[in-house]
């Protein structure tokens, strides 16, 4: 069950302001909450005033700008190894894309070009970053359209730099507040680690933007997509949060409150049984066993997966080992990583992704080429194909680690059987040439309605198969996950998928099914995934205790 933040004390007086002022928006993450809020507005969100400056004062505001520049590109890096170690690599690699942008020589080329127009350094940057962020707001491909938001956080983050402003009013928010704001930008979430937040209330954002994921991550109730929620509700405001159906209470009545308070003990109880059980095998009420495994990236991961219960991990993904090197790391080097990172789950078998890059995931020791579309372009498998000393490295750690662990190897983005053909090739030319006859299984990566299709194919090289739900929602309902504007068709559970999961079963022949998607972690699906025929379900460390009790819950008899 999901943990729940403590709720805080509710206020003797309530407002005379109207009760019990409903606002539905779209749940996010998970989780109820009540307090106070704290109304977020973005500073310098309006242009500066422009002045004119004489042509000998062109290279002074260019050295300005660079002073800026240099400051934002190592606040940057100080985002990137704080989102690493606390919350998530993806995450990280936004604040590696932002410094990208900021290196590009274009950019710097138009910004000079303003300012020889004899025009002040803020007003250059603002204009540059408006019209740079317009421009990446109109292009028809989703993806370079997303990067939008990226370049006005670039922006707004130049120009505090320039106004002397090092802290945003994020920095300022007392402890233990819900933040309501329009949007949170990249830079903005950095900050609310430590500020405690209890809950987010946001106007724009779906599922997979920024303060989703870093919500989810750090189990934070969040309510998206809400109308007008700077408007609707002002600063101390008393607030309840109601992340699973995602509604927000604005100054509930005390009848209300109760209600919710109820509804959170009964919730905190139904988790208290399930994580007391979380060390129990997970059976349906027929007995058929299931089992929960967990996703993972690091050891502290790992560990909370073997505190959860979880009976080995079915998703081990590399990429964090990789996205702040300016080298790959060396066979030898992945082996200690290996070693490391489940250290706590000894004995339990383990699931490795080879590494799944391309798309949004850029690292700085590969030049890849800019794609028109990089979410429909060369996404891992194809990747890793392009550059076989890759492969080469992940598979010599991973059969040496085998020797001393039960090890799955899981190849991520396959969607033609050759994908998975080549790879099969490549580990028994590997394990010939380190003496090693014994291979570990070896797992397709379901992602696409292509691969989903083609199972009997794909499965000849394959000894077991791994459902991505995200991706294969992504692509069969043509919806990017992380765009807001488009969020009403990522529809996980949605009939066109829940065909292709059943289709996948049926044509794996009796290997082994597993989904480590999103929607393995949603409680309502269990029933769903496990009457399809999955038997393998591998979700976030948090969502295994939650995850098997609803197995146990679950009849897989016919209903007469």
């Amino acid at each position: 069950m999901w943990k729940l933040p403590r709720l805080v004390a509710s206020p003797d007086a309530m407002s005379k302001q109207p009760h019990n002022v409903r606002i539905v928006g779209r749940a996010t993450s998970p989780g109820i909450i009540e307090g106070q809020a704290f109304v977020y507005r973005e500073r310098l969100a309006a242009a500066p005033t422009p002045y004119e400056i004489s042509k000998d004062q062109v290279d002074q505001e260019m050295a300005r700008i660079e002073q800026a520049m240099e400051s934002v590109l190592g606040d940057l890096k100080t985002s990137t190894r704080r989102m690493e170690k606390r919350v998530d690599a993806k995450l990280a690699a936004v604040f590696k894309a932002h410094g990208a942008i900021l290196k590009d020589p274009t950019l710097r080329q138009e910004i000079r070009q303003e300012v020889e127009e004899l025009v002040n350094a803020e007003h250059a940057l603002s204009r540059v970053f408006r019209r740079w962020e317009r421009k990446f707001r109109d292009m028809t491909d989703q993806t370079l359209s997303q990067r939008a938001e990226d370049v006005a956080d670039l922006g707004q983050r130049l120009l505090r730099h320039m106004a002397g402003v090092q802290t945003t009013p994020l920095e300022k928010m007392p402890k233990g507040r819900i933040l309501v704001a329009r949007r949170l930008l990249p830079s903005d979430t950095v900050a609310l680690p430590r500020r405690s937040v209890v809950g987010i209330v946001v106007e724009f954002g779906g599922p997979g933007s920024h303060a989703a994921l870093l919500a989810r991550g750090m189990g934070i109730p969040t309510v998206a997509q809400g109308p007008k929620v700077t408007e609707q509700i002002a600063e101390d405001d008393w607030l309840i949060v109601d992340g699973f159906a995602g509604e927000v209470i604005i100054r509930p009545d005390s009848p209300t409150r109760q209600r919710y308070r109820q509804k959170v003990a009964d919730l905190q109880a139904a988790g208290s049984e399930s994580q007391r059980r979380c060390h129990e095998p997970a059976r349906t009420t027929d007995g058929t066993p299931i089992k929960v495994m967990a996703n993972v990236g690091d050891r502290e991961d790992a560990a909370a997966a073997a505190n959860c219960g979880a009976e080995g991990v079915g998703l081990c993904r590399l990429e964090q080992l990789y996205l702040s090197r300016k080298v790959p790391p060396t066979s030898e080097e992945l082996l200690a990583e290996l070693r490391d990172i489940f250290a706590p789950l000894r004995g339990k078998p383990v699931t490795v992704r080879l590494l799944d890059l391309g798309g949004d995931k850029p690292v700085p020791f590969l030049k890849l080429p800019p794609e028109d579309n990089p979410l429909l372009g060369r996404r891992g498998v194809r990747l890793l194909l392009s550059y076989p000393d890759l492969i080469t490295t992940q598979l010599r750690a991973l059969l040496a680690f085998s020797r001393e662990q039960e090890v799955h190897i899981l190849v991520p983005m396959v969607t033609l059987v050759d994908d998975i053909a080549q790879i099969r090739q490549r580990l028994a030319d590997v394990a010939r040439e380190v003496g090693q006859e014994k291979l570990p299984l070896l797992g397709a990566m379901i992602e696409t309605p292509a691969a989903a299709l083609t199972v009997a194919d794909i499965i000849r090289y394959a000894d077991f198969l791994s459902i991505g739900t995200n991706d294969l929602t992504q692509y069969t309902m043509a919806a990017g996950r992380e765009d807001p504007l488009v969020s009403d068709y990522f529809v996980q559970d949605h009939p066109a998928v829940l065909r292709l999961l059943r289709i996948i079963v049926e044509e794996a022949g009796g290997i082994p099914v597993e989904v480590c998607g999103e929607l393995a972690g949603q409680l309502g699906a269990v029933p769903t995934l496990l009457k399809l025929g999955i038997r393998t379900l591998s979700v976030a460390p948090p969502l295994v205790p939650g995850v098997k009790q609803a197995v146990r819950d679950t009849s897989l008899a016919p209903t007469t």
